[in-house]
């Protein structure tokens, strides 16, 4: 596993013992405990083993090849949240968790005010079940977290495994896959890569503490109407961030623009969304263009 791990450099990246430790076993095999019923960390969950196949996590590697056995930012569509199965099992290169695509089209037909705590849950740092994502190379332990630590050293709001770091001494250098390497190479030098990460850290602070996103109505109208302000492959949210990262992830503010609940034939073609591109009416368009306007159309 250790010689899997590397950096954006050309040597192994050597990892702290507790590091290391989380980034190989955190939630990978099943408590033996609580399948014998003695687990005392099954209510609240805080036990550092998975109890249902729901909250396993895969062990995260980077391949010979230089990528990721699954991504670091794309979720699985076809996983099931409440089995924990996926048609692709392991070998899927998506990540699996309770923030797949699925999981949050289902929380918002179902029940909308369910919808707008999530996304204030989230926006809290309150997501612990996103293990995949958390707990992966790219970025366990590769930010600070903005809440302060209990009398036993344990984040007062996600507890004793926060995937985040408490004091520079716990923090840890990113690891890239081949093509962010790429990227980043020729695009940013050193001191731009932490200018980044720190506007990063900025950005989702401010987002934290604005009060619109407490607001009901604000979270349905605006939600992925507006373009995430982080630099780009630098949002550690994904598609669960409340902006959108591209045009096939945007929505069309549903006060400002009048569209339908059934997609455009120029753009969906079978089961599959194009880019938005493909209309040519644009925003004035009367259907859904992307897969997240369906989803959330107030209708």
């Amino acid at each position: 596993f250790e010689t899997l791990i590397k950096m954006a450099t050309t040597s192994p990246q050597t990892e702290k013992p507790f590091h290391y430790t989380y980034l190989k076993e955190f939630r990978v095999n099943q408590c033996p405990l609580f399948l014998q019923h003695k687990c005392t960390q099954h209510r609240p969950f805080t036990c550092f083993n998975w109890h249902f196949s729901n909250q396993r996590r895969r062990r995260p590697l980077k391949k010979r090849d230089g990528l990721f056995n699954y991504s670091a930012d794309a979720y699985c569509s076809k996983y099931d949240e409440t089995t924990g199965i996926c048609p692709n099992g392991d070998d899927c290169s998506f990540i699996h968790s309770v923030l797949s695509v699925s999981f949050i089209y289902l929380m918002f037909v179902q029940c909308k005010w369910l919808f707008i705590r999530w996304v204030k849950w989230l926006l809290c740092y309150r997501n612990t079940g996103d293990t995949e994502r958390r707990y992966h190379l790219r970025y366990y332990k590769t930010g600070t977290c903005i809440h302060e630590t209990d009398s036993r050293g344990n984040c007062v709001k996600n507890g004793p495994h926060c995937a985040f770091a408490h004091g520079a001494q716990d923090l840890r250098p990113p690891v890239y896959d081949i093509r962010e390497h790429a990227l980043e190479q020729n695009q940013m030098t050193s001191s731009n890569e932490q200018i980044g990460q720190d506007s990063v850290n900025l950005g989702e602070k401010i987002v934290n503490e604005d009060p619109k996103w407490q607001d009901a109505n604000f979270v349905l109208a605006n939600y992925k109407t507006e373009v995430c302000k982080r630099p780009p492959r630098l949002c550690r949210q994904g598609y669960a961030c409340p902006q959108y990262h591209n045009a096939k992830d945007r929505r069309r503010n549903p006060k400002k623009f009048k569209y339908r609940s059934s997609p455009c034939p120029n753009v969906k073609q079978g089961d599959d969304w194009k880019d938005p591109s493909c209309c040519e009416k644009g925003d004035s368009c009367l259907f859904c263009h992307t897969r997240t306007e369906q989803q959330f159309h107030p209708e």
